[in-house]
């Protein structure tokens, strides 16, 4: 099966706002229903820097009212360590190398600010794709079911989660696997815009819903996991070396 998933990163109220609502009208203009990685507690300096919109709650619950899908996406967005974590893919982040009880703090807390706002997730995404095991027992004891990360072709269970992997920024044929592209709205382009729109009108009938990602694995058969298991097996070391050589990565 070839089929793919988008997720918006950043997403709060302080943000580039016109890029934002040009995401959105795409989407809507495809019926396409992305992924919202929402900050609860946005304190990133950069982010900050763009202009506040005092009405973002109730947009982001028009648009789960939508059929969008939300994510818990870290705390503050406040980039505090130097730690990759488990996958390794950036250098620092807000949660990884944190004590477990620090980051059941900030990950409980930052849920507590979403539920005052009437909106719930079971989906966490770690800034700079930053986490390690203490996240995971985090997440878990805060609730969470599923993380949307990991370098695989399709949705599978580990240390108690589901990981809905996500190995794309931007949409890019050639793949098969339920893939997620991340984008991250504030910086797009004029280019970035037009090729996704492009993509979109082109390949509508293999994007799907975020929340058909998130229920895959429990509506798949015994043979259909087995091929998966088997497909993100042989994927990830490969993924691993094409990641390695673009990034002039060693070890």
């Amino acid at each position: 099966m070839n089929k793919f998933f988008f997720r918006l990163d950043d997403i709060a109220p302080n943000m580039n706002w016109e890029n934002f609502n040009r995401l959105i009208l795409i989407f809507d203009k495809y019926n396409v229903k992305p992924l919202l990685g929402v900050i609860p507690d946005n304190q990133d300096e950069e982010l900050l820097k763009y202009p506040n919109n005092p009405d973002f709650w109730q947009i982001i619950a028009g648009l789960i009212n939508k059929d969008y899908s939300m994510a818990q996406h870290g705390y503050q967005h406040i980039y505090k360590t130097q730690d990759g974590g488990v996958l390794n893919i950036s250098k620092r982040g807000e949660l990884a190398g944190l004590d477990f009880e620090i980051q059941k703090r900030m990950i409980g807390e930052g849920k507590n600010m979403l539920t005052e706002k009437k909106l719930k997730s079971e989906i966490f995404v770690a800034p700079g794709h930053s986490f390690d095991r203490n996240t995971i027992q985090a997440l878990k004891e805060n609730g969470f079911k599923y993380i949307s990360d990991g370098i695989a072709l399709y949705p599978f269970k580990k240390w108690g989660l589901v990981w809905l992997p996500q190995i794309l920024w931007r949409p890019r044929k050639g793949l098969f696997g339920m893939i997620t592209v991340a984008l991250h709205s504030n910086t797009m382009t004029e280019e970035d815009f037009a090729k996704l729109e492009k993509f979109i009108e082109k390949n509508r009938k293999k994007i799907g819903g975020f929340s058909e990602l998130a229920d895959w694995r429990g509506n798949t058969g015994i043979l259909a996991n087995f091929f998966s298991f088997i497909a993100n097996l042989i994927f990830k070391p490969v993924w691993r070396i094409i990641f390695k050589l673009k990034h002039g990565l060693s070890g």
